[in-house]
């Protein structure tokens, strides 16, 4: 019995020892292990932005909350990007990284309307993003209040007039625009208001009269100045109407006259009064058949006291100054609003860079885009002229984005295909569409 004993007593042994071995193995090899497993950690997700317009390097490693990303405009890097991102003004439709990797997630940032990029408001174009950043609600980064500074603003009484103080000035109307070829038909609806009540014009658009000196320089790069502001709180009305008409895009030219306490007389978004802090905060142009009705309302406001100051009860009704839940709850919410004082990390583009980096850190699911994120009315809307005229651009504008549908469908067959193309192969195709 012992040489049994002593046979089975050495296989234990054996046991025990390469047991012992193995775990001494394994502790050493997860010791060598850790540090590359800290090191893919800790190694940030690279961002790439696809603008042909960054001429410069941009290379930068930054903190987003709790989330680490590499953003850079280096093509080279294509293939180590998890997402591409793409301003929407600067899009060139010939060149779009393709074939894309089975690992990329696209996202647009275009806050502007679609009169330099006809072929976005598409479908057939939108739902190749993933994330989207536009001035719908629709949108993944919603930035629809992006030119109300804040509801401070749009409250306060620093820049308010009375009536009768208003009434001192013989002009009740201001324009201020220097564009004067819009999709809104903006300028042919003026020339006609003109017509038929004074119309002080500061701008290139339709000038008539020029601001004071101080004010002359870079004014359309100070929206919300100290100075500009009280220049305006001066005027009953400030004629309000956006180049381009698409639900929720609302510019400054809407939230300027409200911060100045000046009646706007708005003509743009679609879905204006779902923002508007009252129920009864502007005059809209499509509420009258044409400029002559309009001059008409707008002389017996001028001298209407309670009528007037009915239009102004976001900055007089100290007891419920903003009575829309759904403007208060977008303020308080959004990621993004103009920051004129250029604080680091407060541009546009840095928050849109943060926002995604955090987006490619969590869970959700990726999705498509469509054409809720970039809502405009097609053909072009524009503003009502007599005799039911129509602008002397609003062809061109109709023309140019049936170009634009084109530009969509074939960009959509390019993308479905993931090959690359040459800017002439594409001018050839639209050329046949």
């Amino acid at each position: 019995m012992r040489p049994w004993r002593n046979r089975h007593l050495s296989i234990a042994l054996h046991l025990i020892i390469w047991l012992t071995i193995l775990v001494i193995c394994w502790n050493i090899f997860r010791a060598g292990d850790k540090p590359r497993k800290d090191k893919a950690k800790d190694k940030p997700t690279e961002v790439l932005w696809w603008s042909s317009a960054m001429s410069w390097s941009y290379d930068e490693i930054r903190t987003c909350g709790i989330h680490k990303c590499r953003f850079t405009n280096n093509r080279q890097r294509l293939s180590q990007a998890m997402a591409v991102l793409f301003y929407g003004s600067n899009m060139k439709m010939h060149d779009f990284p393709l074939p894309r990797l089975p690992q990329h997630i696209w996202a647009l940032l275009h806050e502007e309307s679609p009169r330099n990029v006809p072929f976005v408001p598409f479908n057939e174009f939108l739902r190749h993003f993933n994330y989207t950043s536009t001035f719908s609600r629709h949108s993944d980064l919603p930035l629809t209040t992006q030119y109300l500074p804040g509801v401070s603003e749009l409250t306060t009484m620093k820049y308010f007039n009375d009536f009768y103080t208003k009434s001192f000035h013989f002009t009740h109307v201001i324009f201020l625009q220097s564009d004067c070829d819009t999709m809104s038909g903006r300028e042919d609806y003026v020339k006609e208001l003109i017509r038929h009540i004074r119309v002080d014009s500061y701008g290139k658009c339709l000038h008539n009269k020029d601001l004071p000196p101080s004010l002359q320089e870079d004014y359309l790069n100070r929206m919300y100045s100290t100075e500009l502001l009280n220049f305006f709180k001066h005027y009953k009305f400030m004629i309000a109407i956006e180049n381009g008409i698409c639900n929720d895009y609302i510019t400054e030219k809407f939230w300027r006259p409200l911060v100045a306490g000046v009646i706007p007389i708005y003509f743009g978004s679609p879905t204006i009064k779902d923002w508007q802090p009252q129920n009864k905060s502007a005059i809209y142009v499509d509420d009258f058949p044409n400029a002559a009705a309009l001059a008409e309302y707008l002389l017996f406001l001028a001298d209407n006291q309670t009528e007037y100051d009915s239009y102004r009860q976001h900055k007089l009704n100290s007891a419920n100054n903003i009575d829309n839940k759904r403007l208060i709850e977008n303020i308080m919410t959004r990621y993004y609003q103009i920051d004129e004082t250029q604080k680091e990390g407060s541009s546009l583009f840095q928050k849109f860079e943060c926002a995604m980096c955090q987006r490619l850190a969590s869970s959700e699911k990726y999705k498509s885009a469509d054409v809720r994120h970039y809502e405009c009315p097609l053909p072009p809307i524009h503003a009502p002229l007599s005799n039911k005229q129509e602008p002397h651009h609003a062809e061109d504008w109709r023309s140019m984005m049936e170009v634009g549908r084109c530009q969509a469908q074939l960009l959509d067959n390019f993308f479905q295909a993931n090959r690359s193309f040459t800017q002439e192969q594409f001018e050839q195709k639209l050329y046949e569409c």
